[in-house]
């Protein structure tokens, strides 16, 4: 006889509270734990296909250090029809599966007080045992947690948010999950490239890349910050140019010797707060300055400059200024800055901004 956990939910995406419920539930009892996505979650809309779920998760459950516990079903996937899954429906399943096998139902702290509104609710309880993951907490619906015979696992509870992470307010995941939506054009991504040419899309694709790389090889305490500012980097560039004139109007007074193809990064970081909900003052700066720079810039804001600059895309061998980044933030910007001086000089590109010219005096003093 074996103990064996189900955990259901729309994992829209599977963040990193997911996984450490799961983990805690096969440690305190001693049971494999097996994901179960939802085709068409009760309580959410989803946003996402139930196969990328399913990748994602499969993703998220081969960074586990319990991952030989850990198994996804396909069962309501698999379910035809565009039908709501009940979990009473999987958990019959499961039972005449495994009947002499003990079988558990994982719930967050958040569903105890609402577990009366589920389907078929008491049968539910006596069919497997009720285990919400959480701290034991008094203001909790006691009635529900004792007429469904509810059992604590016993965790901290995070703020980790599905919901954050589609709206890039959090990239509280994996990296091979993050990698996974961005290739993919899920969540956020489908909203950042949704106004610019797909070339200048695949170019912020890129720029995040290498951003988070130099980020987390320099030991950056947020490196995901330069991931997220590096995505936004972008995103007020738009297919129209007639539109960025027409938003910058408003900060012409304030940036009135920012030539038009530097508008955007201004209308960005505006947009940013905004559009995107991020108050970040590193991210909005990194946003706000990476095209011009400034003095005295954060070591988010040198990185999201430099990728932009040396990205592997850009048409040029940046193997060298790549890997002063990579050795050092501080003086590969510097390494950096002097390379775009020259490819200003040798273009002919006009770069005496005031902002500009304020990072070169601080910067190459």
């Amino acid at each position: 006889m074996k103990n064996i956990v189900l955990f259901g939910g729309g994992f829209d995406p599977i963040h990193f509270g997911h996984i450490n419920m799961a983990e805690q539930a096969s440690k305190q009892l001693n049971a494999d734990v097996v994901f179960i996505p939802a085709k068409i979650s009760v309580w959410k809309n989803d946003s996402v296909s139930p196969e990328h779920k399913f990748n994602m998760i499969k993703l998220a459950i081969s960074e586990s250090k319990l991952k030989d516990r850990f198994s996804i079903s396909t069962y309501e996937i698999d379910k035809s029809g565009d039908e709501v899954s009940y979990t009473i429906d999987t958990v019959r399943h499961y039972k005449e599966t495994y009947p002499n096998d003990n079988i558990y139902l994982l719930i967050g702290q958040d569903q105890v007080d609402k577990f009366h509104l589920w389907k078929e609710a008491l049968e539910l309880s006596k069919l497997a045992k009720i285990v919400y993951f959480g701290r034991l907490d008094e203001n909790l619906n006691q009635e529900n947690i004792k007429t469904y015979g509810m059992t604590n696992i016993a965790g901290e509870t995070n703020d980790f948010s599905s919901t954050k992470i589609r709206e890039l307010q959090s990239l509280d995941t994996f990296d091979s999950v993050i990698d996974y939506i961005i290739e993919n054009d899920l969540y956020f991504m489908k909203k950042i490239g949704s106004e610019m040419a797909q070339n200048r899309y695949e170019h912020s694709k890129r720029v995040a890349k290498l951003a988070y790389i130099i980020a987390k090889t320099n030991k950056i305490k947020e490196p995901k910050k330069a991931l997220i500012a590096a995505l936004l980097h972008d995103v007020a560039k738009y297919k129209d140019k007639s539109r960025e004139v027409v938003e910058f109007a408003s900060y012409k007074e304030e940036f009135s010797d920012l030539q038009p193809p530097l508008y955007h990064q201004i209308i960005g970081a505006d947009k940013v707060q905004k559009e995107y909900k991020i108050t970040d003052p590193e991210i909005v700066d990194a946003v706000k300055y990476h095209s011009t720079g400034k003095a005295n810039m954060s070591d988010i804001a040198k990185i999201v400059y430099a990728a932009d600059k040396i990205e592997p895309g850009r048409g040029f061998d940046s193997t060298d200024l790549i890997n002063a980044m990579l050795c050092s933030i501080t003086d590969g910007f510097v390494t950096v800055l002097k390379a775009n001086v020259e490819y200003f000089k040798e273009k002919g590109i006009d770069y005496k901004n005031r902002l500009t010219q304020e990072c070169l005096n601080f910067y190459l003093k």
